[in-house]
This record gives C-alpha cells, structure tokens and sequence, in this order.
C-alpha cells in the first residue's frame, strides 16, 4: 500500500551490490545456512561481504596470519576448545536454581535435584490435606 508523501524502507545496500549480486548474496547465504546451520545469520553475512569485497591477497595474508601467530591468550589456555570446556563445565553442567518465595525473602541458591522422588504410599494423606486452605498464597479479596 503506498502512503502519499512516505517512501518504502528500502533494503540496506552498503556495498552497492546490483540486483544480480543481491540474488547470488541471498542464494549463497541459503546454502551456507544448510551447510552450517548453527551459524547466525548476521556473521555468515559478514563473511560472505568480507569474503567478496576484499582483495584475495589480503584473505590470504588473514589465513596465514591465523595459521602462524600464536594464540592471544596462550597463558591461560593452550587452545580454544580448553576455554569452551570451561564454559560448558561452569554453566551448563552446574546449573544455579534460583527461587524466590511470596513473602520477599532474599533469593537463594538451591543445587538441582538430580533425583525424582514419589511417594505414592502417602497419595491419601495428602488428598487430605489439600482440603485445608493454603497459608502460603496471599488471599485476594474482591473488594
């Protein structure tokens, strides 16, 4: 729908690439998501610009430079993989539950419960005891 006096948003095109260059762009990132899908877009996209607009001499020079100088943090890490294994091991494999209650205590730190406990011995009691009204819910009233 065209609005008199607004002009469409046009697509960025920084590079100036021709209607032929963008189709070949949108057809080779395609390609590279079904080759790489854990890559987000917006790096592949970086890539494919850098890749296309820089001279292949300096692309080489980028190569070389990766293969031969020594790794920024070498200190702490012989490789990258070592410093994702941290991430891995302090985040995804020791997890922190926070919880918080109604009554604005502090948050605390809970350990995870790895295992599943049911007591279906006790299923009565505790039809039971969902018959007495619950003190730790605030009650609302409709006043």
């Amino acid at each position: 729908m065209e609005v008199e006096g607004l002009e469409r948003k046009k697509q960025d095109n920084p590079y100036n690439y021709t209607e032929d260059q963008l189709a070949e762009k949108k057809l080779a990132l395609h390609n590279m998501k079904i080759i790489y899908p854990d890559v987000n877009e917006f790096y592949a996209e970086m890539v494919y610009d850098m890749c296309k607009n820089t001279d292949e001499a300096k692309i080489e020079l980028l190569k070389q430079k990766i293969l031969n100088e020594p790794f920024k943090y070498k200190e702490r890490y012989k490789t990258l993989q070592e410093e994702l294994d941290l991430i891995v091991n302090d985040t995804i494999l020791n997890p922190i539950v926070v919880t918080g209650r109604a009554d604005d205590q502090p948050l605390e730190k809970v350990e995870p419960n790895t295992e599943c406990e049911t007591d279906f011995a006790n299923e009565e009691s505790a039809d039971a005891d969902a018959d007495e009204p619950n003190t730790d819910e605030p009650i609302l009233s409709q006043d």
